[in-house]
């Protein structure tokens, strides 16, 4: 099933992307040896804080309390208090009013801004089956109904039991829990118009839209789950929060920033004590002083800083938990789960006897108390299980995705050495050409591509070994370079004739047959193509005139000095 929701999707890429994803797997190995490397001396100057949810979509919600108000209140206080303490630092919102922002958006605006850090912060809920007696069976079982795909989905009621705080960063765990929080987080992108195009056919209720994201790893998972690790010991420390742990899950937003990011759920709306707390503005305080901290902390350590703290964000009065107590503020009257005696018949509660609960409170309790150890055991038991599963599965897919890589490289390998010398010679010029302007805009990512394809056309030159070592060494330009057409390291000025424009790159030899030693530019979005390569503008002007006769009416004379294009009438001046 993943193959063939992997065919739909290439299908609908246009050429460039169906050859980036053939591809993606070579460049997620390369992207391990690049710039992406844990650097203690790494400065922070940039931080995005992403309030979950808002407006149309209101995240999951409490009795009194809506997921995208709590969090836009804590995201505010956190960045008021990066601002007043730490101020070499950027704070930068991805909302701060009650708006619907795109998933999509707001990882772009982390991107475009080189943003150091993504943050984003969101509250948690539980949910528990709505339970109904099958008519035909006469057994309990989980009410169901079918959604517009066919799939068979368990209603659920608000569970408000499971409290705690957890973090995740980038990665895929096929645990049940953890799964519903990814799709939970990732359902926000249902409310978008067009969501299918957008994102690419991804599908946030679909577990083969997890595997499909799974072939795609961060570079930055290290960083992010030292941060993550942080944050949680800080609710813990500080905030009274019970740690939940920090998980690796596939949630969009964390999959498509470029830099270290985390998801914070920093309590249940479900749980009415948890409620409480975050609802309060004691409670927003503390979780973002705990946020605060651990940033502080992770920024310090990347900048290879080694500070102690003594103010009053630091000593902050320890919390404990409410829940811990809860049982003992309850009343003396407890409610118990009726039978349920027909599927339509919801579950209803009664009272129970005051005198019964006084008598077996003290053997109630300490029978609840075995029965969570016992659990407790047992789900870290599964979740280990679990854990193992996935990572085998993992490894299983790996191992599939190197054997067919291989078979695709030997294909792609084959093909190219049955081309003719001059059509390598004429691809390599091509490619050496792009690949210098992208290093030169700094498109690292893009010029490491790009020369590598030109070493795979011309494998022995040194020009493009060099680039190649350069990036992969230091992921950043030492030294600039560019190329004429012929190869040559071009000081003199050059006269060309420019005979078309395009916004997408073109195979010349296809499109413009009868046109001689093409030779194109990258400028901005448009790919610009040239013919010939003279020394004196009269040269040029009669090959301008050949061109012209060819049905390039609109083509013209442009001059360039060391591979860059200059203006014409300064041309002119030194031609002479």
């Amino acid at each position: 099933m993943p193959v063939i929701f992997a065919s739909k999707m290439i299908k609908k890429c246009n050429i460039f992307l169906s050859l980036f994803l053939i591809l993606s797997a070579v460049f997620c190995v390369l992207c391990s040896f690049l710039v992406h490397k844990d650097d203690p001396k790494r400065k922070v100057k940039i931080i995005v804080i992403d309030p979950g949810h808002g407006g149309k979509d209101p995240g999951c919600n409490g009795v009194s309390c809506r997921e995208k108000d709590v969090a836009l209140s804590v995201s505010l206080k956190l960045g008021k208090l990066i601002e007043e303490h730490i101020k070499d630092v950027k704070v930068i919102y991805t909302r701060k009013t009650d708006v619907f922002v795109e998933l999509e958006d707001r990882a772009r605006i982390a991107n475009e801004n080189n943003a150091d850090l993504f943050i984003s912060i969101h509250c948690n809920a539980a949910g528990k089956p709505v339970m109904i007696k099958d008519k035909k069976t006469g057994k309990m079982r989980p009410k169901t109904f079918k959604n517009s795909k066919g799939k068979l989905i368990v209603v659920e009621t608000a569970n408000p039991e499971p409290y705690g705080s957890e973090t995740y960063v980038m990665g895929l765990k096929n645990e049940e829990g953890k799964m519903k929080v990814a799709q939970r987080e990732n359902s926000a992108m249902l409310l978008e118009d067009n969501y299918e195009t957008k994102y690419q056919g991804f599908d946030p209720n679909s577990e083969e839209s997890y595997i499909i994201m799974s072939n795609y790893t961060s570079s930055y998972v290290i960083q992010s789950a030292g941060l993550a690790l942080k944050i949680q010991e800080q609710y813990s420390k500080k905030a009274g929060r019970v740690d939940k742990g920090v998980h690796r899950q596939s949630i969009w937003v964390l999959w498509r920033t470029s830099m270290p990011s985390v998801l914070t759920e920093i309590g249940y709306l479900t749980n009415p004590e948890e409620e409480k707390f975050l609802g309060s503005d004691k409670g927003q305080t503390y979780i973002a002083a705990c946020l605060f901290r651990a940033f502080r902390k992770y920024k310090d350590e990347q900048e290879g800083i080694k500070k102690t703290y003594d103010d009053a964000i630091e000593n902050q009065v320890p919390l404990e938990n409410e829940n811990f107590n809860v049982s003992e503020k309850k009343e003396d009257v407890k409610t118990i789960d009726a039978p349920v005696i027909d599927e339509d018949i919801p579950v209803k509660e009664v009272k129970r006897d005051k005198t019964l609960v006084d008598n077996d409170k003290l053997k109630e309790e300490a029978e609840t108390k075995a029965k969570l150890l016992a659990a407790q055991k047992a789900e870290d038991e599964r979740e280990k299980e679990e854990e193992k599963k996935a990572n085998d599965k993992l490894i299983a897919e790996k191992n599939r995705r190197e054997k067919e890589q291989k078979i695709k490289s030997d294909s792609i390998a084959k093909a190219i050495k049955s081309e003719s010398i001059e059509d390598h010679q004429k691809k390599y010029k091509q490619l050496i050409a792009i690949a210098d302007v992208n290093y030169k805009n700094k498109n690292f990512d893009e010029a490491l591509t790009l020369y590598k394809k030109a070493l795979d056309e011309q494998p022995k030159d040194a020009y493009a070994k060099s680039k190649i070592k350069e990036l992969e060494s230091t992921g950043e330009s030492v030294s600039e370079t560019l190329i004429s057409p012929t190869g040559k390291e071009d000081s003199e000025i050059i006269f060309k004739v420019q005979f078309a424009s395009t916004d997408k790159e073109q195979d010349t030899k296809v499109k413009y047959p009868h046109v001689p030693e093409i030779w194109f530019y990258k400028s901005g979005a448009l790919i610009k193509y040239t013919s010939g390569n003279f020394s004196s503008i009269e040269e040029a002007s009669k090959h301008q005139a050949k061109l012209k006769e060819l049905g390039y009416k609109d083509c013209f004379i442009a001059a360039f000095k060391k591979g860059v294009r200059m203006d014409i009438n300064e041309a002119r001046k030194h031609s002479r």
